[in-house]
């Protein structure tokens, strides 16, 4: 016996405006997380002028990402919807609610596109930082971003967790193993070499193709600085310990981690009144 095959019926195009405005785009989550993240921008924009970790690279690129999906999903669907039912007698009540989601969805689409040219604008200035930077803070500031992710890739490392800010044991249990040996600074230098380098690099084509020759000259001369701090891996992590930056980490978290001092009770006055 043959078997009944079973095809869906195509909707019309007036069914799917239909059924598309039946399932309501506006999304009361989405456009929280917008702001939230918009919110992360300003912030990370008051630091135009840091010189960039591998994190704050990873960071913006995530923003960027986060920023074109969702300008990608927000459904121009409804405009020719609304262009379609706009106007029709009887069906004021459908117009209306496609012209609310379609204002929606192109405020998203706005906003979404505002938050990837921050991203943009914020690598950027990042980038354009370092690349001007004078040879003496370069390097200072080389080995700080240095320091800071060979932090997160310990912390990584050990347990998946993240760097500590007020944890004196935790924080010595890194310091310890970062030199602990066992191939660590190896493997950090291959993956910091291979972060921060590609984008340097990615970086100087990208402004030498826009005719910016001291920006990329300078980004190619940090991606070789990067390569040499990494290249003599036995001082790499005496040198990162010895920086500034760890120090004062280690210092805050041992600081952090020490009990308040508490005021001494005062010692009581006899009273002249009472009877012994």
């Amino acid at each position: 016996m043959a078997k009944k095959i079973q095809v869906a019926e195509l909707l019309s195009e007036e069914e799917e405006i239909r059924s598309m405005a039946a399932d309501d785009k506006v999304d009361p989550y989405v456009e929280e997380c917008l702001r939230a993240v918009q919110s992360e921008m300003q912030r990370m924009r008051a630091g135009a002028e840091d010189f960039p970790t591998v994190a704050m690279q990873d960071w913006v690129d995530a923003r960027e990402g986060y920023a074109v999906a969702l300008r990608d999903a927000a459904d121009e669907d409804l405009e020719h919807g609304l262009a379609v039912f706009a106007g029709r007698a009887g069906e004021e009540a459908l117009a209306s609610e496609l012209r609310r989601q379609a204002a929606w969805s192109a405020a998203m689409r706005a906003d979404a596109d505002a938050l990837a040219a921050d991203a943009r604008r914020l690598r950027d200035g990042w980038l354009r930082h370092a690349a001007v930077a004078e040879d003496g803070a370069a390097e200072d500031a080389l080995v700080a971003t240095a320091a800071v992710g060979f932090l997160e890739f310990l912390a990584m490392e050990m347990d998946g967790g993240g760097v500590p800010q007020a944890d004196a044991a935790r924080a010595d249990a890194i310091h310890a193993a970062a030199t602990a040996r066992h191939g660590v600074a190896a493997r950090f230098a291959a993956d910091f070499v291979g972060r921060l380098v590609d984008r340097f690099r990615r970086g100087a084509e990208t402004y030498a193709g826009q005719q910016e020759k001291a920006v990329a000259d300078g980004l190619r001369g940090r991606a070789a600085e990067v390569e040499m701090l990494c290249a003599d891996q036995e001082s790499l992590v005496p040198r990162l310990q010895a920086s500034g930056w760890w120090m004062f980490w280690m210092l805050m978290n041992r600081h952090a981690a020490m009990p308040a001092a508490t005021e001494p009770k005062p010692t009581p006055t006899p009273d002249a009144s009472a009877s012994y």
